[in-house]
Order: structure tokens, then sequence, then C-alpha cells
């Protein structure tokens, strides 16, 4: 088997296989998994789902419905986006939720506020007034911390609404922020909340460890039966550890040619020995980088759909590439 930033695809199929015949549990930390998971419409999906987003905004919700739960229209575009969960509450509300598994140079502080006021602008239709606006909830679970607290006042979940810097009255809680950093949660709890159940299975809810601890809470059973039963039927599935291994593979392929393509820019600026032929080099080595990693992305795509049994015009409908394109992407693999 090839190096794991460059598995084909049967390699890939091996691993899910692998994987499956060993009885392995996917990890819900990794941002596909913890889409699918929470997307399912089975019972035991809808029921994961709903108790997981009551946990988290302090209120019961009846039906969280998924506006966007497919996967595999972001590979074939080849952007690599982030995998988010967008749903609709019962009274209206949206919400948008997101696993981030690693801490990145990135300011994810305002990448959540970014996030959440894209949802509060779409939210808003045309002709609706203000006053109807709904509420949105913008929801990070992260297993990376970003929130400093004070020593010895460490809490794993932070949520944050519009107040008054100088009294901290509240203004409005129609934007809601909230950042569940697992790193923070305490396996050996006294008392289990239902966030604290949903975080820790999140975060290794597959592990014996954390089994014996579910077990002690009477009140946790209905919740622990459910999510068990939903992550084992997802775990049997190849399908869906080709997708975890499909989508690890093209990224760690995507950061190693832009980390590739900005240290050769980097160099090329350094030989220069001008700080505008630095700025230049960097900018010329992240636009080629950009244009490259989209057009890798996307023939890693078509070339897994012709393995499939897919044809060339199949494949040029399903990802709004041209036929000539679909064919160059190929004949050159």
């Amino acid at each position: 088997m090839k190096s794991e930033t460059s598995l084909t695809d049967e390699d890939i199929r091996e691993l899910a296989r692998r994987a499956v015949a060993e009885g392995r549990l996917l990890d819900l930390k990794s941002d596909v998994v913890f889409k699918s998971f929470f997307s399912k419409e089975t019972p035991e999906g809808v029921y994961c789902r709903t108790k997981m987003i009551s946990a988290v905004i302090g209120k019961t919700v009846k039906t969280a419905t998924v506006l966007n739960p497919d996967i595999l229209p972001d590979f074939i575009q080849g952007k690599f986006p982030r995998l988010d969960i967008h749903c609709v509450l019962d009274d209206g509300s949206e919400i948008d939720v997101e696993m981030q598994g690693t801490k990145q140079h990135d300011d994810q502080i305002k990448r959540s506020i970014y996030y959440g006021s894209v949802l509060a602008k779409n939210a808003v239709k045309t002709g609706v007034l203000y006053s109807q606006m709904p509420k949105v909830y913008q929801i990070m679970f992260m297993d990376c911390s970003v929130i400093e607290d004070e020593k010895g006042k460490e809490r794993f979940h932070h949520s944050y609404t519009f107040r008054d810097d100088e009294n901290g009255k509240q203004l409005s809680d129609v934007f809601q922020i909230h950042f569940i950093e697992l790193p923070k949660l305490k396996r050996n709890l006294e008392t289990m909340s239902e966030l604290e159940f949903w975080s820790m299975m999140i975060k290794s809810g597959g592990s014996e460890k954390t089994q014996e601890l579910f077990k002690k809470f009477s009140d946790r059973q209905e919740d622990l039966k459910m999510a068990n039963t939903l992550l084992n039927d997802i775990s049997q599935d190849e399908k869906e550890w080709w997708v975890k291994f499909s989508y690890e593979s093209a990224e760690r392929e995507r950061h190693a040619y832009f980390s590739n393509t900005l240290e050769q820019a980097k160099r090329i600026a350094m030989q220069q020995g001008r700080q505008q032929g630095m700025q230049q080099g960097l900018q010329q080595g992240m636009q080629q980088g950009l244009q490259q990693g989209m057009q890798q992305g996307q023939s890693f795509i078509v070339q897994n759909m012709y393995s499939n049994g897919k044809s060339f015009p199949e494949i040029a409908q399903l990802t709004g590439l041209s036929e000539s394109q679909v064919r160059s992407f190929v004949q050159n693999s």
C-alpha cells in the first residue's frame, strides 16, 4: 500500500474493508463522521441530533431538519469546505453545527462569528420584517482549546450573545455562538448533564472506560442505547469508512501540496533578497497552490467515480465539469 498521502481508491477500499472486519468504531471527532452521525434520518439519528442540539442550546428541540445532509458534492467540487450540519428547528430557528478536529492557524473565534453572521443574514428572507427574524445558533465542537479561562475556573462550554459592556445586560439572544472544547471535559464526573453526556460521546464514546462511566447514570441509558446503536450501524458500513479515508487522504494531499508550494515560494523570495520580491513570491505561490489544489481535488473525485463504473457523461453531469475535462482527468491519471 502507498504512503498515506498517495492512496489509490483500491487502497482506501481495502482500509475500509479491514476496519469493518476488525469491528472498529468510527471516531466522532472526525468531521465527516460527525456530520454523517448527526445527519442520519433513521430513528436513532433523529433522536441523537435533537438531543445533542437540545443539550447545547438549553431547551427541548422536537425536530431538527438537516438542510445539507450530503457529503459527496463537497468532494465533487474539489473545494474541501468545512463539513457543517445546517438545520432548521421546529420553532423556525436556524442552527449550524460543526466539528473542528484540530487547532488551525486561523482565528477560530472570528471564524465562528463570520459563519454565524452569514447564517443570520440568510435567515432573513426578502420581505420579512426584522422583528420576525428567527434565532440563529452557531455551534462548534472542538478537539482543541481556544477560550482562555481563569486559572482554576475552566469550563468546556462557553456561550455568547449580545450584552452591554458595562453592566452585562443582554441586548438580544437572537444570535448565539457556542463553543464546546472537548479537551476541557473531565472523564470522572460525579454527575452528568445532558451536554456532558453528548460531549463525552463525541470525545471518546466508543472506549470501554467511557462506556463504563455511562452505565453509572441511569437517566442516560436511553441516550446511550440510541447513540451506541447508531455508532455501531455506521461503523459496520464500508461506505462510511471509505468516505472518511477518502476525505482524509485528499486533505493530506492538499495540505502537503500547499506546504511544499509555500516553502518553494519562500525560497524563491529569499533568493531575490528583497522584501518586495518575497511578498510577490508568496502571493504567486499561494495562487498557484490554490489553483492546482482545486484541480487535484477534482481529479481525485473524477477518478474515483470513473473507477466505480460511472461514464464520462454521468460524471460530467454530476460534477458540472465538461466531458473533455472529465476525459482529461481520467486519461492523465
